[in-house]
């Protein structure tokens, strides 16, 4: 079954980065090598604009998504994790001689954080 829209479907492959916690995108980002990031990433940066239209084109009057957009939507996330891993820090994933990020969770319960 798919994940996503079937205009994205060549993004398919990519689908286990739609992670609806900030948690789960860093682990995610942090358990694999820079090879599979970046191939991530590639697939991802020449569709952000269709993404953001098509997520745009897509909200219900109450500002919720279908499932498959909201998966879009995860997937532009997990993009914003992995940058800064691509721009600075390539080969590695982390930073080199940095903090362990897995140690820095996040309230994803707090009442500020945005609705999705």
């Amino acid at each position: 079954m798919s994940k996503l829209p079937p205009d994205f479907a060549a993004l398919e492959p990519f689908s286990d980065w739609c992670l609806p916690l900030e948690s789960q995108r860093n682990l995610r980002r942090v358990s694999l090598g820079f090879a599979e990031i970046n191939a991530f990433a590639e697939a991802m940066l020449p569709r952000v604009e269709a993404i953001c239209a098509h997520i745009d084109a897509h909200r219900a009057e109450d500002g919720s998504h279908d499932p498959e957009s909201l998966n879009l939507f995860h997937m532009l996330l997990s993009l914003a994790e992995v940058a800064p891993a691509i721009e600075s820090y390539d080969p590695e994933v982390e930073v080199v001689d940095g903090y362990d990020t897995r140690k820095f969770v996040p309230d994803e319960t707090h009442k500020l954080r945005p609705a999705i």
